[in-house]
């Protein structure tokens, strides 16, 4: 069975890695270019059917000049340097074209026919670096940043648009001039989206929709986890998750419709750059982190510190020149490659090790590696993928198995609990069983021959006093309802209480040895001050029966309580024939327990109630002294 279970892990794994690199075949596959030699014939697309097209192709390009419309109404046309892929920069390399440096201008030209059926042309533009103009059949209508070969007149600028377009013929022109003098790659960084406005605007406000959402829920799941981990300070999964969660949320910002353009358009472009490669470089090392905080058996601590210790250098580019941070990013593709084969290569041991959730966190990092790749590609041109928002999906998923692992191990948490909580009641259930058993003891140590001594006392005592025999059965009965009736150990009485059962026994103790035994009671705290019930007048009785009835004179019994430091002292002093040494070592040992009513069990009581047992001394021949003290505050 056992051999079972693991082929069936090698053949899901290996299932996993080929589905993965089937993807990536496809990802890497280019996509159908609508755009040929500059030019494309939308005339028979059905743009009522809410269908939207992507201006993915060959455009005309030309390098190092800002070209206008009336460069292309003159007898020369300008010479085109070459057909470039669109979405690229002009610094990829691509088949039949050469590359351009990475610093630079230049002007893409597209000629577009649209159907008469179309009433409200518009074109989307998401990603231009980093500065552009557009022109529509000879008319500027849109412009973001400053566009200048001169850098003290070049501003970068980032904005998304939708902008409409010429509605007087079906044919337009398109002249796009893109300058790029401080970022890594200048052009077309994703595919303008040609369709009907109506349509292209509520698809955005979806889009957006759906990303506010997305935003908003897992900066949610951030402040939970967050305040999880500051009840929980050795949660650090709880804390990993809740930087996950904010790294994510704040990459969410700045992908897909750029909800932090539409809310704050006056915001820094540098601010929008330091979001993108902040969560960037540091997603990936907290997914790895947040993964080994689950599976920390599964790794070795010096590969993992040479897989996230480059990631301290990339940090450190953030405060260097946008241009400067970006001319790195090749080798940050190069890095981050080989943290995600390490992050699989620890799920795969977790699978095999049949470690709880490795196979759902294996499947849900591989989608999130699937669309991070996505994303690099759409980055690099590389391929049909044209969304810059692929790995809000994978982050999506990621989020989503994260969040069930996290449940579930609070649900698994809170089972253990609960277990915990039934083994104390049963513990509890059994303690009880305990006292009452040794409550039954203390009750059966009403010796019978006390029963007989005492009655035969009383008949003794009808013959001469009927009204004193009258008294001291009912002191009996006292006596008896005391020692029996009361039905829980820690039950508590007050001193007054407690003295007037001492004073019953006694006074029955006296019927038979009469004057020659004594009871003088030393009192200096309140009367209605509380102590376990049974406590004192054991002691007394032991006192009368092994020390002074045993003295032919007889003797006292001396019941002190009064205040002291620590709280309340109490002492049983007789002056009987006292205790040899050796009697005296085992009287309160497990191995003795034949002290009358019960040394050993008054002893035990106080040491649970109180913290402190009973302390006794003696002298043979003089007496013995058994004390304790109730500790203030305590029960």
């Amino acid at each position: 069975m056992k051999n079972t279970g693991l082929t069936w892990r090698i053949i899901l794994i290996l299932s996993l890695i080929v589905l993965m690199l089937f993807a990536l075949g496809k990802m890497y596959t280019s996509g159908s270019e609508l755009v040929h030699n500059g030019k494309v014939d939308l005339s028979s697309v059905d743009f009522k059917q809410n269908q939207l097209v992507t201006l993915n192709g060959q455009w005309e390009f030309y390098w190092n000049r800002l070209l206008t419309p009336d460069d292309f109404i003159s007898q020369q046309l300008p010479q085109m340097d070459s057909l470039i892929k669109v979405p690229g920069s002009w610094s990829d390399r691509q088949a039949g074209t050469k590359v351009y440096p990475d610093h630079g201008v230049a002007s893409y030209r597209l000629l577009l026919k649209y159907p008469l059926t179309l009433k409200d042309p518009v074109i989307s533009l998401q990603k231009v670096a980093t500065a552009f103009k557009l022109y529509a059949n000879g008319r500027l209508i849109a412009e973001v940043g400053k566009v200048s070969d001169n850098p003290s007149d070049f501003e970068q600028g980032y904005e998304p648009l939708i902008v409409d377009l010429p509605k007087d013929k079906q044919e337009l022109e398109l002249i796009v001039q893109v300058a790029n003098l401080d970022y890594a790659r200048g052009g077309f960084r994703e595919s303008p989206v040609f369709g009907s406005k109506q349509i292209l605007e509520h698809q955005k406000m979806i889009l957006l929709g759906l990303q506010l959402i997305f935003s908003g829920s897992v900066f949610i799941f951030c402040i939970y986890y967050f305040l999880l981990y500051l009840l929980q300070r050795k949660n650090k999964t709880a804390l990993l998750f809740s930087l996950l969660c904010f790294v994510t949320a704040s990459r969410s910002l700045v992908c897909g419709e750029t909800p932090l353009k539409i809310y704050f358009p006056k915001v820094p472009i540098d601010v929008g750059i330091f979001i993108t490669y902040f969560t960037g470089y540091n997603l990936i090392p907290i997914i790895i982190l947040f993964v080994l905080s689950i599976y920390s058996l599964d790794y070795n601590k010096k590969l993992l510190a040479l897989i996230l210790l480059p990631t301290l250098f990339f940090d450190a580019l953030l405060l260097s020149p946008p241009g400067f941070m970006t001319s790195f990013n090749n080798y940050y593709f190069i890095l981050m490659l080989l943290q995600m084969i390490y992050i699989m290569g620890v799920l795969i041991k977790a699978v095999l090790l049949k470690r709880d959730n490795a196979i759902l966190m294996l499947l849900a990092i591989g989608v999130f590696i699937l669309a991070i790749i996505a994303d690099v590609f759409n980055n690099k041109g590389i391929g049909g993928i044209t969304l810059s928002y692929t790995v809000l999906y994978g982050n999506f998923a990621v989020i989503l198995v994260m969040s069930f692992v996290q449940a579930k191990q609070q649900a698994l948490t809170h089972r253990r609990l609960v277990l915990y909580n039934e083994n104390l009641i049963e513990e509890e259930k059994l303690k009880d069983k305990i006292m009452a058993t040794e409550m039954s003891f203390l009750q059966a140590q009403i010796k019978p021959h006390f029963l007989y001594n005492a009655l035969s006392a009383i008949a003794n005592v009808c013959e001469k006093d009927g009204a004193k025999a009258t008294k001291l059965i009912i002191d009996l009965v006292i006596y008896l309802r005391g020692s029996l009736e009361f039905n829980h150990l820690n039950k508590m009485v007050t001193i007054e209480k407690e003295l007037e059962f001492i004073n019953t026994y006694f006074n029955i103790e006296q019927a038979r040895f009469g004057q020659k035994i004594q009871l003088l009671k030393e009192i200096s705290i309140p009367s209605n001050y509380q102590l376990p019930v049974l406590v004192l007048q054991p002691l007394v009785e032991n006192a009368v029966r092994h020390g002074i009835s045993k003295k032919l004179e007889g003797g006292r019994v001396i019941v002190r309580m009064m205040p002291c430091e620590e709280g309340v002292r109490i002492e049983i002093e007789d002056d009987g024939i006292g205790i040899d040494e050796a009697k005296l070592a085992l009287l309160l040992s497990e191995q003795r327990k034949d002290q009358g009513v019960g040394l050993l069990n008054i002893h035990n009581r106080f040491l649970r109630l109180y913290g402190r047992g009973l302390e006794i001394s003696s002298e043979m021949g003089r007496g013995t002294c058994v004390r304790t003290i109730i500790a203030e505050g305590r029960p």
